[in-house]
């Protein structure tokens, strides 16, 4: 029911000169959503700014416009706060405009990939730049500073009493101009804003049917197997595609040297809804194929004449004698004259600077193109850095095309995490910031419009509704377990975990686990079981070292790693190791794992899988294996001596301790507690302990851990070690 024009609800915000306006919503929705919007931008584009609210209030949400000169982060951060309380369930935002970028620190726990040392590196290269900040009114922050060279950055770090996972009370996107490309910023922030009120409508009708995946070069080893196994998925995700050969395009680098000319083609094509790309990347960059490989006579002495030609003309630019680098290359390649022929020759280099472009996806190749799939999806390093003056994937967006809203990282991101969780509710009429913030990171984030949608696939849907009015009906979500739909039951499973008051789901879901025929239902429920830390979890992550599925395998073997229950886990991992080689990325976690298991238990555990074994030369084929990880070991147990050796400097003891992040070595958990607990051990080693230990957050350790914790809690610490007991016994003990 639409209301009269109501009065503009004029609100100050606290700690802020300037008076912010909240403007409340022209029509009554179940759900709401808010415009926040600094006021220089409004006024330039409050034409199209009132379009798009009345696209959103349409489409069904009630939709606020905040408006104000805020100084800093907490300004905004306090005025969306405001609303959140008087708004009748507010499902997202949208930050539009220049509002400030809070900048995370002691947060890398959050990220999926994320290690820099916060402590030799400068501020803007080891913080995160976060919207978490914004959509996450749990966490708690402590403010640093303000950046003095790019003042729109602000520096906090994650309050060591705050909750140490994150869990979003909405969805956020950022609408941000990039700053290098000149022009009007306004004017394309105007555009967008019009263009995204225009596709509302469209959008209506528009079911999500057209879909194309395309993985780069070195994207998870370049494993044929995991490329393949994703269309298990997808089979799954987008039940209304698949229907012909151009409703789902699965593209891989292999199929052409220049693969971005057919992914430009796709891009324009005006069926598109949905484009994925996973693949690796830089903020303006976007890795498409791998440098040539050569594959015959030809075309190996062309790659080999390249690099010769490089070293030459890097050699030269660096002062040396051009002559005599060519005398000694021919005298030790036996080459002749004719291989130096082209060395100054411009058609050479032209070729060679083509040659290189064409391995990448550039900002220049997408100026005057019009992306037309509705949502794009950059599974790569840094490519929705907003934070920069320029952002690959603004290109995506402020062009004349029908692309509405893209997904993108700040910072690097893991290969092996599941970058394609939940993507199925798109199918359902699910907003893509609801979707979004189910699988949020610090680093992950949505640019352009969060609240579009695709026509749901069943009339009468109301999940993308009953995700904000009904999260806590767990009657309600365990009705839509028998649903047919995989990613609908992903969702109810998410849901009653989330309101599991009693954790006392986990036997349901080890359960599903074991029979659901939907091979992402089966990962969701490997997810879920990881938050219960039990034996439930650890039988789960046993099977799952064998699953049909390779990223269930996957993440079977990192989670067994993680765990290091020799006893359950350990026969079963050995097996895959030596069996299991043609899943590239499940192997590599495998053996790189070995380690965190005692050496006497892996060692017998090989002697037992060769002592029954039917493979080909098993004796000789037992003994390298053995032999490899006795290197392992060896490696391992040197690093571990340098973390309690007392006659090094406290930054090589710190360097060693840092490999643990990523290495939970439980066999030396005993070790770690001693230094921890030693008051002779400098503080700073002892601190960068305690944060290290918080990443055993699923070992078969972890108790002692917390228990050490908790022990020296009760005594007098250094200040600087207390609070980063705190924080560790908050992830160990996390609910």
């Amino acid at each position: 029911m639409k209301i009269a024009f109501l009065a503009l609800c004029l609100l100050l915000s606290v700690g802020s000169q300037a008076q912010t306006v909240i403007e409340t919503p022209t029509q009554t929705q179940p759900t709401a959503f808010a415009i926040v919007i600094d006021n220089a931008t409004y006024r330039a584009t409050r034409n199209a700014v009132m379009q798009y609210r009345d696209a959103v209030q349409q489409d069904g949400l009630a939709a606020y416009i905040v408006r104000g000169d805020w100084k800093n982060p907490d300004e905004v951060k306090t005025d969306i706060a405001k609303v959140y309380r008087q708004a009748p369930a507010l499902e997202g935002i949208v930050l539009v405009g220049d509002i400030p970028v809070a900048m995370i620190r002691n947060a890398q726990h959050m990220t999926t990939a994320f290690k820099m040392n916060e402590t030799t590196f400068p501020f803007p290269q080891s913080s995160v730049p976060s919207d978490r900040f914004y959509d996450d009114l749990h966490l708690k922050f402590k403010f640093i500073r303000q950046d003095s060279v790019a003042p729109h950055l602000f520096y906090y770090e994650l309050a060591e009493d705050s909750p140490q996972t994150l869990n979003p009370t909405f969805y956020s996107a950022r609408i941000k101009y990039p700053e290098a490309w000149g022009g009007d910023k306004y004017q394309a922030i105007a555009d967008f804003l019009e263009k995204a009120a225009r596709l509302k409508q469209q959008q209506k009708t528009n079911r999500l049917d057209e879909v194309v995946s395309f993985n780069g070069g070195s994207y998870n080893s370049d494993c044929l197997v995991a490329w393949m196994d994703e269309e298990k998925a997808y089979r799954e995700n987008f039940p209304l595609a698949f229907r012909n050969s151009t409703s789902f395009k699965h593209w891989n680098f292999r199929m052409d040297n220049a693969m971005k000319y057919s992914l430009f083609d796709e891009l324009q094509r005006p069926e598109a809804d949905l484009f994925m790309f996973h693949e690796h990347g830089l903020p303006t960059q976007q890795l498409i194929n791998n440098e040539p490989v050569g594959d015959s006579f030809g075309s190996r002495h062309a790659l080999f004449k390249n690099a010769l030609y490089h070293q030459v003309r890097e050699a030269v630019e660096e002062g040396e004698n051009e002559d005599s680098l060519i005398l000694a290359f021919t005298h030790k390649y036996h080459l002749t004259a004719p291989f130096w022929k082209e060395l100054h020759d411009d058609a050479f280099w032209q070729t060679d600077s083509t040659s290189y472009a064409d391995m990448y996806i550039n900002p220049a190749d997408l100026r005057g193109k019009e992306t037309r799939p509705t949502f794009v999806m950059f599974d790569a390093c840094y490519n929705g850095s907003f934070h920069e003056s320029d952002y690959l994937a603004a290109y995506y967006l402020f062009n004349n095309g029908t692309t509405a809203v893209t997904q993108g990282n700040t910072r690097n991101v893991l290969q092996d995490r599941w970058t394609i969780e939940m993507i199925g509710l798109l199918s359902h009429g699910v907003r893509v910031g609801q979707y979004n913030r189910l699988i949020a990171t610090l680093e992950g984030h949505l640019l352009g419009d969060p609240t579009v949608r695709f026509s749901p696939l069943e009339k009468d849907c109301t999940l993308s509704t009953d995700i904000t009015l009904r999260q806590d009906d767990i009657a309600y979500w365990q009705t839509l377990l028998e649903a047919p739909y995989a990613d609908v039951q992903s969702l109810a499973l998410r849901m009653i975990a989330d309101a599991d008051p009693d954790r006392q789901f986990s036997k349901q879901l080890l359960h599903i686990f074991r029979h659901t025929p939907f091979n992402t239902v089966r990962m969701e429920a490997l997810k879920l079981l990881s938050r219960y830390n039990n034996a439930d979890f650890t039988e789960a992550v046993a099977e799952g070292l064998e699953d049909a599925y390779e990223l269930v395998a996957r993440q079977s073997a990192n989670y067994a790693g993680e765990i290091g229950d020799t006893g359950r886990l350990l026969k079963p991992y050995i097996r895959a190791c030596i069996e299991d080689t043609e899943r590239q990325r499940v192997n590599y976690l495998l053996s790189t794992g070995l380690p965190l298991f005692p050496q006497s238990a892996v060692q017998e555990a090989i002697e037992n899988y060769y002592a029954s074994t039917y493979r080909l030369d098993a004796p000789e084929e037992k003994a390298a294996v053995l032999k490899g990880v006795a290197a392992q070991f060896a490696r391992v147990k040197r690093n571990n001596q340098r973390i309690s050796d007392p006659s090094l400097s406290p930054n090589k003891r710190i360097s060693a301790i840092r490999l643990l992040r990523n290495n939970p070595y439980h066999p030396y958990v005993e070790q770690y507690l001693q230094v921890l607990q030693d008051e002779a051990t400098p503080t700073e080693v002892r601190v960068a302990l305690a944060e290290a230990l918080g990443w055993f957050i699923h070992s078969v350790r972890r108790t002692d851990i917390a228990k050490t914790c908790r022990t020296l809690l009760q005594t007098q610490q250094p200040e600087a070690l207390r609070q980063e007991l705190i924080q560790t016994l908050g992830r160990l003990e996390q609910p």
